[in-house]
């Protein structure tokens, strides 16, 4: 992972023993992108001088080598299949802590990391990572009781929280922090060797996400179909683990003609950044997200995007600039767009470049810890929580960042 000299410190040498305690959970540490946004936290919050620890009650993952790299505290708590004991080591963990915040960062976490947070008397904050309505659905009855757990709550899409706010959370209790890229990582791992195999003379279509229904790569395949009719030289490439799919996907691929040599499924992939670096273009054929990362890391790979309007999405592609939004059941708009890019390397690299520039100016990784504090600011506020306002306030310089929910929102839908 990439130094950044400190750059992003905000508290001093003086105030560190009374710093601010900043304890986050969460259940996973696979290769995906949510993991990826908690780590990215994690990191910031430590590189800002802030004492901040990991409480993972997973049993193993690819980001758990990363955190130990950097250098943040990671504390396991791990019973397989003994939920009521992991609550009860976590309470206790973090009372010993006493953290003044709990940042759980995904929401099926809140049954452990709300309820920890509540009884150590921390601000108990949630993540939403996706749209709102998988937040709702995910565990029936159960999820009103979660959400009221946390004392606010941090999505990472302006739909996940336009979605809660029209089912009844308070608006004043959301918060959006769209998703960072950290892009000296992520230029030095592009240059990496990938270890498989594209097709040669190709213009590669890529699609990573992992394998399961909601990412709809059965559409990816339609489209890529299609357009190989009027552009034979396209080559698709799918890159994500498999969650159930794998085996209706490549029985699709073969319905549609698309050969070993037209489509390759590459699996789990841990060099998504050299992929990326050796395709043409990024195809996401989602139904839902709440804030695509992989358009990130296509964007900073200047790359152009085609893209359903799921979460975000048409908020970060912007039409016609950084590449096209096409409706979820428009195939055929979807493989026009692939055409259209194949046969036009000029309209790629501009789109390309302006992506890039996109997210160098609005989501880069250096901008995380303050709009972190921000945040943290804004829902002590409200909680009434002085002493925690006077240590923010102390700790943290006091230029003002924008948390983005109301400047997203008043921005609106990319044309």
């Amino acid at each position: 992972m990439s130094d950044h000299l400190n750059k992003g410190r905000l508290f001093t040498e003086a105030s560190r023993s009374r710093s601010l305690r900043v304890a986050l959970v969460t259940s996973s540490l696979r290769l995906a992108g949510a993991e990826k946004q908690t780590v990215y936290m994690a990191r910031a919050l430590l590189e800002a001088g802030i004492d901040a620890r990991l409480f993972y009650f997973g049993g193993g993952g690819h980001y758990e080598t990363v955190l130990q790299q950097t250098g943040v505290p990671l504390i396991q708590i791990y019973a397989p299949n003994r939920p009521w004991l992991i609550l009860v080591r976590l309470i206790r963990a973090l009372c010993l802590l006493r953290p003044h915040i709990v940042l759980v960062s995904q929401f099926g976490d809140l049954l452990h990391g709300g309820t920890a947070g509540r009884l150590c008397n921390a601000l108990t904050l949630g993540g939403i990572r996706s749209d709102g309505w998988y937040e709702l659905n995910a565990r029936g009855r159960l999820s009103q009781w979660m959400l009221r757990l946390a004392h606010g709550l941090v999505a990472n899409s302006c739909r996940a929280r336009l979605t809660l706010v029209s089912q009844g959370i308070p608006p004043e209790k959301m918060e959006v922090l769209p998703n960072v890229i950290d892009l000296q990582d992520f230029d030095a791992s592009s240059a990496l060797p990938l270890q498989i195999s594209l097709p040669a003379g190709r213009i590669i279509a890529s699609a990573v996400g992992s394998l399961h229904p909601g990412k709809r790569f059965d559409r990816f395949l339609e489209a890529l179909a299609l357009a190989r009719r009027s552009e034979p030289a396209l080559a698709g490439v799918i890159a994500g683990a498999d969650c159930g799919a794998r085996a209706a996907l490549q029985e699709k691929a073969s319905a549609l003609g698309l050969a070993p040599e037209h489509l390759t499924l590459v699996g789990e992939c841990d060099r998504v950044p050299a992929l990326l670096a050796r395709s043409a273009l990024q195809v996401l054929s989602s139904d839902y997200e709440g804030f695509p990362n992989v358009i990130l890391e296509a964007m900073a790979a200047r790359l152009p995007v085609i893209t359903t309007p799921a979460g975000d999405a048409s908020l970060v592609v912007q039409h016609g600039k950084t590449g096209y939004v096409v409706e979820r059941e428009d195939t055929q708009g979807m493989a026009a767009f692939m055409v259209r890019l194949a046969r036009s390397r000029s309209t790629r690299l501009n789109f390309g470049e302006t992506g890039r520039k996109r997210v160098e100016q609005e989501y880069n990784y250096e901008s995380l810890a303050g709009r972190l504090v921000a945040i943290f600011h804004s829902f002590a506020a409200q909680s009434w929580r002085t002493s925690l306002l006077e240590m923010l306030e102390r700790g943290v310089p006091t230029r003002k960042t924008k948390t983005l929910s109301e400047a997203l929102l008043l921005e609106g839908p990319a044309a």
